[in-house]
């Protein structure tokens, strides 16, 4: 009778099983600032809790793998969402995104990229200058706001401390 091996090659996901809840709840609280709050509000409480809670927007530390994080639901029911690959301390591809919870994608719609694009931008235009940014200055305090997305900025840095959280190393 023969012999039948099964490897199961998963992926590198660097996730605990069990991110630190007070953390996660330091992270929540972060969220809704950004979601319910004035621009100015969002940008001293983000740097505040951040430095408070020795928060580093340099991913220089990180172990190799791949990283992925997303937030709770905001009020029009979007998380947002993105996954990043460290190798040798520093970040090699990242991809961030906003995801409806009927799946959609904010970046792909192009009925709300038309809409948005009045205030000046898009998701289409915006996140990938964001990612960009990240890539080149690894440390997303050094990520530069893009007009008529200030908010999405501040969300695409909570998806990256929710990524590093999963991975235990928040």
């Amino acid at each position: 009778m023969p012999l039948f091996v099964c490897f199961i090659v998963g992926s590198s996901f660097s996730q605990s099983a069990n991110p630190d809840p007070a953390k996660s709840a330091i992270l929540e609280k972060l969220h809704w600032i950004i979601e319910r709050s004035d621009m100015n509000k969002v940008r001293s409480a983000f740097q505040e809790i951040c430095n408070e809670n020795h928060f580093s927007g340099l991913v220089s530390g990180l172990k190799d793998g791949t990283y992925k994080g997303a937030s709770p639901a905001d009020n029009y029911g979007y998380r947002h969402e993105v996954v990043f690959e460290i190798k040798g301390g520093k970040i090699v591809s990242i991809d961030y995104d906003e995801i409806h919870t009927t799946g959609h994608a904010k970046q792909h719609d192009e009925d709300y990229c038309k809409r948005m694009l009045q205030s000046g931008t898009t998701p289409a235009i915006s996140y990938p200058i964001y990612e960009n940014q990240m890539l080149k200055k690894q440390d997303f305090n050094q990520v530069d706001a893009v007009s008529g997305a200030s908010y999405s900025q501040y969300r695409f840095k909570l998806a990256i401390l929710y990524a590093i959280l999963n991975s235990g190393q928040l």
